[in-house]
């Protein structure tokens, strides 16, 4: 599946990765990294670079199936864990 402009966004977001990064590892220019995050036309082989870049490091794009729309998920022990623990009242 090829995942939207939204999802590749909301993935780097979600890895804490910079863009400057994530060129890198696409083999793509930062500035491309950029233009799809603004909603900005790229070619298709830049967003799939982008996209496999972000599979290797760990996203699972998923798509739409007949009860839910597309989605994407993170592999297990990628997205770090926020650092404060509930309190009994």
């Amino acid at each position: 599946m090829q995942a939207s402009y939204d999802f590749l966004r909301a993935a780097r977001s979600l890895l804490d990765i910079s863009a400057k990064d994530l060129a890198e590892k696409a083999g793509v220019s930062t500035r491309s990294i950029v233009r799809i995050e603004a909603g900005e036309p790229v070619g298709l082989e830049t967003s799939m670079r982008v996209q496999v870049a972000l599979e290797a490091w760990g996203i699972e794009f998923l798509a739409e199936t007949k009860s839910s729309g597309p989605a994407m998920r993170v592999r297990k022990g990628v997205v770090k864990k926020v650092g404060f623990q509930l309190q009994a009242r």
